[in-house]
């Protein structure tokens, strides 16, 4: 049988683990939730969202964060902000593809190939999702769609 201070010992020390777990996973995550408050700013400042519902980190030449959502009139857009100038686009949901037929048509392509992540950003400054799709053999594939047309503009 352990002693009372093996018992709080053992405690502690799960105790100390766990927070450092935590600790390194909220440091870790920071400028992403950052990034996506900033954004989410923005959104309703430029294009009067109201209601934000999903936020893309698009990485490509530059660096792009999107933030999809409602307007007050209830009229679904994206706003694509550039991380660095803080330029912005905006784009009605309805002139273009959306997350989950930019997916469907980069799947079908690629052997029905498992997405692991679908990001909306400004590619040679034309909007378009990027499709990331994890190969049979491990590697990774990424699939870039024109928002508007759903054409392939680079795949690699």
């Amino acid at each position: 049988m352990r002693s009372s201070w093996q018992k709080w010992a053992y405690w502690g020390t799960m105790l100390i683990i766990v927070a450092t777990i935590l600790s390194i996973y909220f440091v870790a995550t920071a400028p992403r939730r950052n990034a996506e408050n900033q954004a989410r700013a923005v959104a309703e400042r430029v294009a009067g969202v109201t209601e934000p519902q999903v936020f893309y980190l698009f990485n490509r030449n530059e660096t792009d964060y999107t933030i999809g959502g409602k307007q007050k009139s209830g009229r679904r857009v994206f706003v694509i902000i550039n991380a660095k100038s803080g330029k912005t686009r905006t784009l009605a949901a309805s002139g273009g593809l959306s997350a989950s037929a930019a997916t469907a048509q980069a799947r079908a392509a690629n052997n029905q190939a498992p997405a692991t992540k679908v990001a909306l950003g400004l590619y040679k400054g034309t909007p378009a999702w990027e499709v990331t799709l994890r190969q049979r053999n491990g590697s990774y594939r990424y699939v870039l769609l024109n928002f508007k047309t759903g054409e392939t503009v680079k795949a690699s």
